[in-house]
C-alpha cells in the first residue's frame, strides 16, 4: 500500500521552518484534536494552542528546519508530538527576568499534565498530553469518538516520514526512541 503525503494525513502534518508557520500551525493542532472527537472548554483549547505553539515555535526556531507535529488519543489523554531534526535533551529552565525567552517549556510544563522528549535516529520528539474527554458515540452511525481515535492512532506511527530525505542527515524522522525527560503533574 502506498504512503498518502504527509499533508494528506488527517492527524500529522508537517511545519516549515518559519516562525510565521506557528500560529497556524497551533490552530491545526486543535482542529486535529477536534476532528478526533476531543472535548474542549475553552481553557483547554487555549492551554492546548499555548502549548503546541512553544513547542512548535522551540522546534522551528532552534533547528532552522521544518518539524511534524501528530496529534492522537492515547485512549486516555490527548497527545501532541513535535518531531524534529535536533537531538538536544529539552529541559524547562527559569528564564530571567530580562529574558526575552525562555519559558516555553515552564508553560508546557504548568498546563499539561505530562511532557518529555524522546530520541529518535535523526533528532527528538517533544511531546506533552492533556486530559481530555471524548465526544459521545453517534447514535445514527453506532461509531465512537476514542474508537476512531484509536484507529487513528495506529496510523500515525507514520506520519514523520513527510520530512523525508531532504532534510539535514537525509533520514525520515520515526516518531520513536528512548525516553529522555518525563513529567507527570500531580
Amino acid at each position: 500500500m502506498p504512503r498518502r503525503p504527509l499533508e494528506e494525513l488527517p492527524y500529522g502534518f508537517k511545519v516549515p521552518a518559519s516562525v510565521e508557520e506557528v500560529a497556524p500551525a497551533r490552530r491545526r493542532v486543535v482542529e486535529r484534536a477536534r476532528h478526533l472527537g476531543v472535548v474542549m472548554d475553552d481553557e483547554l483549547q487555549g492551554d492546548l494552542e499555548l502549548s503546541a505553539g512553544e513547542v512548535i515555535a522551540n522546534s522551528v526556531t532552534h533547528t532552522g528546519a521544518p518539524c511534524v507535529v501528530c496529534v492522537r488519543w492515547t485512549g486516555e489523554r490527548l497527545r501532541v508530538e513535535v518531531t524534529d531534526v535536533d537531538s538536544s535533551q529539552l529541559s524547562a529552565s527559569a528564564a530571567g527576568e530580562e529574558d526575552e525567552s525562555g519559558r516555553g517549556l515552564i508553560l508546557v510544563d504548568a498546563l499539561a499534565t505530562a511532557w518529555g522528549t524522546q530520541l529518535c535516529s535523526v533528532g527528538k520528539t517533544t511531546w506533552f498530553e492533556f486530559a481530555a474527554r471524548m465526544a459521545v458515540t453517534d447514535p445514527e452511525s453506532g461509531v465512537t469518538a476514542s474508537s476512531a481515535a484509536m484507529r487513528a492512532g495506529r496510523a500515525l506511527v507514520t506520519c514523520a516520514d513527510g520530512l523525508g530525505p531532504s532534510q539535514p542527515g537525509g533520514k525520515a524522522l520515526p516518531i520513536s526512541g528512548r525516553v529522555l525527560g518525563h513529567h507527570e503533574a500531580a
